[in-house]
């Protein structure tokens, strides 16, 4: 359980490593829409970052603007006038609405399982000579949520028309200070299923693996305590996602293996000093828990280094 107040914008320290993060995922595969929503407040630069895109019949609608950060603890409303997020009900309702030049969107996300919060700390287990270590980390949240909207084009060819929106997503909320410096690779994965939900979480920090995540049920959540990176299949000129295989230990011991094929592919900027050492790919993929033949779809976000991506086998 999070206290309601977690979910608004917190209190920041002064280190440049401080970002706190609004993000959410929707999948309609029904539909044949796919989008995520980033806000990103980096109170050292004091920036906003705003972003989203949707995928709707294979085509891409896009929006990024960067604003001068006005924004202060506890506010429930965050907008610069093309997107708004605006938080209804902590832990129950969220409402969004997307606009560009071409569509806009109105969407909102209730709560349909329980929120999942993550442990503050993570352990890179024991191998060979080196010995167990624990770093701390950011603080997070997930949830996986019903969304209901629509789409309408406000111009070009199917100017007037509207697509209707009914799926399931999830959404994320977290906050304190990152390791970016001694990052090598940093994947999360979120899928739906029909009855289920799942987040994998999986980054290396100084060359040590970290990782986890979770199996939300309606009557609750499963952490998932040891994920493996398997295997990323770029495209030859590494701008697109093809594939990927995830390994996942849960709480309850239960060993699987989750193989992604992507539908869409996004590549997403780095930060300027990473540009030609990191690619960063976002992509809605179908995805399969080999053991059990279950299948959904989902988004992955994966940030990784060429030199991590050619130890990959």
């Amino acid at each position: 359980m999070i206290d309601p107040r977690d979910e608004l914008l917190h209190e920041f320290k002064r280190s440049e490593d401080w970002i706190e993060r609004y993000s959410l995922n929707i999948v309609d595969k029904k539909a044949r829409v796919y989008g995520f929503v980033d806000i990103n407040f980096m109170f050292h630069q004091r920036k906003t970052e705003y972003i989203w895109a949707l995928y709707c019949n294979d085509n891409l609608y896009t929006y990024t603007n960067l604003t001068d950060l006005d924004s202060k603890p506890n506010q429930k409303l965050f907008s610069d006038g093309r997107i708004k997020y605006k938080i209804l009900s902590p832990r129950e309702k969220v409402e969004v609405n997307l606009k560009n030049d071409v569509m806009n969107a109105g969407l909102t996300l209730s709560g349909a399982y329980p929120v999942y919060v993550f442990p503050l700390s993570a352990t890179a287990p024991e191998r060979g000579p080196a010995p167990e270590r624990v770093v701390e980390l950011w603080e997070r949240y997930e949830q996986r949520c019903k969304v209901s909207g629509s789409v309408t084009f406000t111009k070009g060819e199917r100017k007037g028309t509207s697509k209707r929106i009914e799926c399931m997503g999830m959404r994320k909320h977290s906050w304190g200070l990152r390791s970016p410096d001694g990052m090598s690779c940093y994947s999360w994965i979120t899928i739906q299923f029909r009855d289920m939900a799942m987040d994998l979480t999986y980054m290396e920090l100084d060359g040590r693996p970290y990782s986890g995540g979770f199996i939300s049920r309606r009557s609750g959540n499963i952490p998932i305590v040891e994920v493996e990176m398997e295997l990323v299949s770029l495209s030859k000129d590494n701008s697109s996602l093809i594939s990927t295989e995830f390994s996942y230990r849960d709480a309850q011991d239960d060993r699987d293996l989750i193989v992604s094929r992507r539908l869409h592919s996004l590549e997403m900027s780095v930060p300027r000093h990473r540009k030609g050492k990191f690619v960063r790919l976002r992509a809605f993929s179908d995805f399969t828990i080999i053991g059990t033949n279950k299948k959904g779809v989902g988004m992955e976000d994966h940030y990784i280094s060429f030199e991590r991506l050619r130890k990959i086998d």
